[in-house]
């Protein structure tokens, strides 16, 4: 047994939504994906089809803020705020999450290594105000890690 596996345990609730996926890239540039606004505005948005690039201001450093403003083809818009809770370069960001749907939930990203051009991303999202949130920010991870893993196949 691992020797933070109670420690994992205890801090995973059965309400956590949690996604692991695989990316064909580095780990720093899987991380870089997630800390630099200037990528992550090309590939965050919560549908198959981007209409046009997210607009992203962050200030990427513990208990600094971001916004991410994605564009949907209809003419809507929708709005994520929070800040910046926990950084260990290269390895997790946990931040606060507040969307139309869900306010002062959390999101943490591990990021591990499987190999020099692969890595694991397990994205652990808890604090959801009902099961209808829970299940609308899955769909909306499912639309932006697909989304992720075409600009990395793109990209790298």
């Amino acid at each position: 047994m691992n020797r933070f596996s109670w420690y994992k345990r205890l801090n995973m609730k059965n309400d956590d939504l949690i996604i692991r996926k695989t990316f064909n890239c580095s780990k720093r540039q899987l991380f870089d994906a997630w800390s630099k606004a200037s990528i992550m505005a090309q590939w965050f948005f919560a549908a198959s089809e981007k209409f046009k690039n997210s607009t992203v201001e962050s200030n990427f450093t513990v208990n600094g803020k971001f916004s991410v403003k994605m564009y949907f083809e209809n003419g809507t818009d929708s709005q994520i705020t929070g800040h910046y809770k926990e950084i260990i370069r290269y390895s997790l960001i946990v931040l606060t999450w507040n969307s139309s749907i869900a306010r002062d939930s959390l999101v943490k990203l591990n990021f591990k290594e499987i190999s020099p051009n692969r890595t694991e991303l397990v994205l652990v999202q808890s604090l959801f105000p009902s099961e209808e949130s829970r299940q609308a920010h899955n769909n909306g991870w499912d639309a932006c890690l697909a989304n992720l893993t075409r600009f990395i196949d793109s990209v790298y």
